[in-house]
């Protein structure tokens, strides 16, 4: 009973962590509505497809927890259980992270930014429904120190 109990709050928990929030330009979290946002103007440079790793928390803490329960079954003795239970721990730790890394990673670009003001920026951010190239005239818009590129909207005469 108590292995099942471990296991279903350690689901639980990986589907928790799995449910990350976006990384995309067009998606923004419930803080950030009704926040000023910073708003800056400037050119793409440089686009380059990266890939945006998942975290590795959720699934080691969740590894961990099934290795352990698992691994503490592997005897009567309780010093074997005990040694089980670590072994189980760490090794659960190690595959649930790996795991959860990979399962959430995602797809995503690295836009280079020349901006109005003479900076040149560079952020990444997951691919979205918006295209970009060499040229475009993007917004940079940071709201609660994330920031995020998208068309601007404004065409090269009107800046």
């Amino acid at each position: 009973m108590k292995l099942k109990i471990i296991i279903y709050t350690s689901l639980l928990l990986l589907v928790y962590g799995c449910a990350n929030s976006s990384l995309g330009p067009d998606t923004f979290d419930r803080d950030s509505a009704q926040r000023i946002s910073n708003v800056l103007y400037g050119e793409v440079v440089s686009i380059k497809k990266v890939t945006i790793e998942g975290s590795v928390k959720s699934g080691s803490i969740v590894g961990g927890l099934v290795g352990a329960a698992a691994g503490s079954g592997v005897s009567d003795s309780k010093p074997e259980s005990e040694i089980g239970a670590v072994i189980g721990g760490a090794v659960g730790a190690t595959l649930g992270g790996n795991l959860s890394k990979n399962i959430q990673s995602k797809a995503g670009i690295q836009l280079t930014v020349n901006m109005d003001d003479g900076r040149t920026i560079s952020v990444v951010q997951e691919i979205s429904n918006y295209s970009f190239e060499v040229g475009d005239l993007v917004e940079v818009v940071t709201t609660n120190n994330k920031t995020r590129i998208s068309p601007s909207g404004l065409n090269a005469s009107s800046r």
